[in-house]
């Protein structure tokens, strides 16, 4: 599984974010959780990878 990481700051919230190509499933993936939690992931699955980087955008930013 391609896995890249990147900590994303929102206002008052941290959030760590997972997100790329899952070669099992074959789909895209972003996984978010807060920083300092160990669970409560959210977990989104894209068959485009068009829609996947439209998301990605929106969070990373």
């Amino acid at each position: 599984m391609a896995r890249f990481f990147k900590s994303v700051n929102k206002g008052s919230v941290q959030l760590d974010v997972f997100y790329g190509w899952d070669i099992d499933v074959k789909e895209w993936f972003i996984d978010i959780k807060m920083t300092g939690f160990s669970g409560g992931n959210l977990t989104q699955w894209f068959d485009s990878e068009k829609n996947y980087k439209k998301t990605l955008k929106n969070i990373l930013v």
